[in-house]
């Protein structure tokens, strides 16, 4: 029986790895757990030869046992190879309180503008990966202690080494701008002078939707579909098809495809393709402090502006979203997720 908790625990605790590797409407997973115990000690970095690049966080000291309160960050980026390749455009908190049983998975808008005057998504291009706990921790209340990234091609990797998922679309979507990678600057066959009167006419992404051969139309119906791991990243990376708050859905309808899907791979395997500072006898401790999934009670939160969040603009025109008590005031926020903990 013991092993049995044990093992849907495991079970349990790498489907949120794997969350949040869907990470970034793209994928790409940052698993935090925080203890009123846990401290921060010296810089380390984990390279893996799957992917490639400069994470850095601060290796926590020994687990204590004691149960608590635990926070799981979630980052999901794209890597080298793409435009914007740092910005973590998928961020999501992973709560877990083993005194009242609750657990929560939050999700955090690329575009909330935070203190430094930019959105969060470009916290960890402009501070660092390992400081991206800081405006987390602001904004929600919530002390962010371990992390797990995933670039794109460790995200379809993961897929693909399950041999495909299947998920249930929330909603059918048409995006006929989803870029194809290497295209990025492709002048589609325009001359200069084409060229120059088109950012004189056009700016943002409207000049972008001008060169139509960078893009590729992708098309999702609603319902059960089978997907690989080069479909699973375009379902939750496009941006076009509906809304940032869509995307946040169909991250989570990722998360809960991969949380249906046994076998699950080893712990070894799954770290192996994953970034993150949490090693094998820390995540054995974790399984252990949990306990019982069953007993949890889980919640999908989603901060938009049906809830806490209104739209804005920058003073440089940007599109961005703030809290309806005022600029940097995450007050209402908190207040919103007490309920969850």
């Amino acid at each position: 029986m013991i092993q049995k908790i044990k093992d849907n625990w495991q079970n349990f605790l790498i489907g949120f790895l794997l969350v949040g590797i869907f990470v970034l409407g793209f994928v790409i997973a940052y698993l935090s757990l925080s203890f009123s115990k846990v401290f921060v000690k010296t810089p380390i970095v984990q390279s893996t030869p799957e992917s490639q690049s400069p994470v850095t966080f601060h290796k926590p000291e020994k687990i204590d046992d004691q149960k608590g309160i635990f926070n799981t960050l979630l980052l999901g980026y794209g890597g080298v190879g793409h435009s914007g390749s740092y910005l973590t455009d998928s961020i999501i908190v992973v709560h877990v309180n083993t005194n009242t049983k609750k657990a929560a998975l939050i999700s955090i808008p690329r575009d909330l503008w935070v203190s430094g005057n930019h959105k969060i998504n470009a916290e960890a291009t402009l501070n660092g990966f390992q400081n991206v706990g800081n405006p987390i921790n602001d904004i929600t209340g919530l002390p962010i202690n371990y992390f797990v990234s995933v670039d794109f091609s460790g995200f379809e990797k993961l897929i693909n080494n399950l041999g495909g998922i299947t998920v249930e679309v929330p909603k059918a979507f048409d995006d006929n701008f989803y870029p194809i990678l290497g295209q990025e600057n492709n002048v589609c066959g325009k001359t200069e002078a084409e060229i120059f009167e088109l950012k004189n006419k056009f700016s943002g992404f409207d000049l972008d939707k001008q060169f139509t051969c960078r893009y590729e139309p992708i098309h999702f119906v609603q319902g059960k579909q089978f997907i690989n791991g080069e479909t699973a990243l375009k379902f939750v990376r496009s941006r076009h098809g509906d809304s940032d708050f869509g995307r946040s859905e169909r991250q989570f309808a990722i998360l809960k495809a991969l949380l249906t899907k046994y076998p699950f791979q080893t712990l070894e395997s799954l770290i192996k393709i994953v970034r993150t500072n949490l090693d094998l006898a820390t995540v054995k401790n974790l399984l252990e402090v949990f306990g019982n999934p069953s007993e949890y009670k889980i919640s999908e939160i989603h901060l938009t502006t049906d809830n806490v969040l209104n739209s804005s603009k920058s003073s440089d025109g940007q599109y961005i979203l703030i809290p309806k008590a005022g600029m940097f005031n995450y007050q209402e926020i908190r207040k919103y997720l007490d309920e969850f903990h």
